[in-house]
């Protein structure tokens, strides 16, 4: 039997963990991918860890296709491991982590389904890394209806989907309001799982506010180079961020254009990620600039969280989070590649 079976097995999570992260592409290997072609990308990503993925999908789908698709059902196979071998609270935190995904799966299948997709293609798309089992999001993308598909979800009580939300849905196949509950409910309860009865997990409660504060930030920064009004970007503001509350937030949804948005979050950081994005910014007025220069600022901050509690939660969650932005990476390599983008415009939109 594992130890610390209550509170989780965290010695041999962690050690298995690290084994993983020493199969993350290093920043040389994305150099070498970047003058590559896709067909040598695709050869060379078989020669990894992606190499299961890539010969399973081989026969269906080629080029930046082939790609994504190894790569994201790559990342679902290594998070749902995670989550197989976690026991007690921390297997409790992870799974609360994970559940990312399962907004992410809801969303594409109601997308999906909605703009008519072949069914094979959703399913294809799908990451169940999270708590709904590959199985329950088949059975989904099989279902004939809207309909159909929302009183199952309604049935799922992490979702907590009101009889409003399902009607809305199905009476006119709009999904914004549902999108955005769904990741309010996944911050709400991810805060709501950390304890905060050591310093791991106030580090890692912490941290989740930080990345509020990003996912605010980056709506703002889009929904007001899209010039909505005021109270429509409200609406798609999530509570319990670290650095910006609802009232600042608010504030910089009531002013004119990108510009005082730009300068709070210069304020508020003193990363040099984000001091490097905003300089590119001012220099070329690429709006990426910034949304990257934040990503790459959460990163290096997990990074640093991971070294001062080697045996906690706080390794894992680094690793996800790395994971995620090397599936990230390697979707825009093979994206930029096929839309015939040079080297340097790819290599400013990779996380790293």
């Amino acid at each position: 039997m594992w130890p610390f079976t209550r509170k989780g097995n965290y010695a041999y999570a962690c050690t298995r963990v690290k084994a993983k992260k020493s199969f993350l592409l290093s920043k040389d290997t994305y150099s070498r991918m970047l003058v590559m072609d896709l067909y040598e990308i695709a050869r060379s990503l078989g020669e990894t860890q992606y190499s299961q993925e890539m010969a399973r999908y081989a026969s269906k789908y080629s080029g930046a296709n082939l790609v994504e698709v190894a790569v994201t059902r790559n990342l679902a196979r290594s998070f749902s491991e995670i989550y197989g071998f976690t026991t007690g609270h921390l297997r409790e935190m992870v799974g609360d982590y994970l559940k990312r995904w399962d907004t992410f799966n809801v969303k594409t299948v109601l997308r999906g389904k909605v703009t008519h997709v072949n069914e094979e293609e959703i399913v294809d798309t799908l990451i169940p890394a999270g708590r709904f089992s590959e199985e329950y999001l088949r059975s989904l993308v099989t279902m004939e209806s809207i309909q159909e598909i929302m009183d199952s979800l309604s049935q799922q009580p992490s979702l907590n989907l009101t009889p409003e939300l399902v009607r809305e849905v199905v009476d006119t196949g709009r999904l914004a309001t549902l999108e955005d509950h769904l990741d309010k409910m996944y911050y709400y309860d991810l805060l709501k799982t950390l304890e905060e009865t050591s310093r791991a997990e106030q580090m890692l409660r912490r941290f989740a506010r930080h990345e509020i504060d990003v996912t605010n930030l980056k709506t703002l920064i889009k929904l007001k180079a899209e010039k909505l009004p005021e109270d429509k970007i409200q609406k798609y503001l999530i509570p319990g961020g670290f650095d910006f509350s609802m009232e600042r937030l608010r504030g910089l949804a009531r002013t004119e254009g990108v510009s005082p948005i730009i300068e709070e979050i210069e304020k508020s950081s003193a990363d040099s990620h984000v001091k490097l994005g905003i300089d590119s910014f001012r220099e070329d007025g690429k709006l990426s600039d910034i949304t990257i220069a934040l990503d790459k600022a959460l990163v290096s901050t997990s990074e640093k969280f991971a070294h001062f509690y080697p045996l906690s939660v706080l390794p894992i969650v680094n690793y996800m989070i790395r994971k995620r932005a090397e599936i990230a990476n390697i979707r825009v390599i093979a994206r930029g590649k096929q839309s015939g983008l040079s080297n340097k415009v790819i290599e400013s939109l990779l996380v790293t």
